[in-house]
């Protein structure tokens, strides 16, 4: 795989519903955040924190789970929603052009879709949280940093 530095090339050969890397996704939301404040646009960031409740499950793993929920979250995305990775067990969906309402929506839609796969059988569960630019943060390290915090 290009590292991020190569850019927008490597943005265009992203497969539709891969998990980006950290680094690649943190490029693309750079730019975004720059086009949302230069255009003044929306954008928000939906965080799936898939957070292991039991030791004792079925088998399931965190990898096989993460797969699973970017099958799950394929079928409800925009083909201009980005999915990346900010950890081994956070996700995160950039939805460019989405204001709160717009965004709220989308996690309604993704929350919708989910509670229809069992993770909790497989030892986890999935939360969701949402933050918007510029409502949550005016810059890349802001929204990153409050879509981490609301989690916690």
């Amino acid at each position: 795989m290009k590292r991020a530095e190569d850019g927008p090339q490597e943005a265009k050969k992203t497969e539709f519903g891969r998990i980006l890397d950290k680094d690649l996704f943190l490029y693309l939301l750079d730019l975004e955040v720059k086009r949302a404040r230069r255009y003044q646009n929306f954008l928000c960031l939906l965080l799936l924190h898939l957070q292991q409740f039991s030791k004792n499950h079925d088998g399931g793993n965190l990898q096989t789970c993460r797969q699973t929920l970017s099958n799950l979250l394929r079928e409800e995305m925009r083909e201009s929603d980005i999915l990346g990775s900010l950890g081994e067990s956070e996700m995160v969906i950039l939805l460019p052009y989405a204001d709160m309402s717009a965004g709220s929506i989308a996690r309604a839609r993704f929350e919708g879709t989910l509670k229809y796969y069992d993770f909790k059988g497989k030892g986890y569960e999935v939360k969701i949280d949402q933050v918007c630019f510029p409502l949550n943060g005016t810059n890349t390290i802001d929204l990153v940093k409050g879509a981490l915090e609301a989690q916690e």
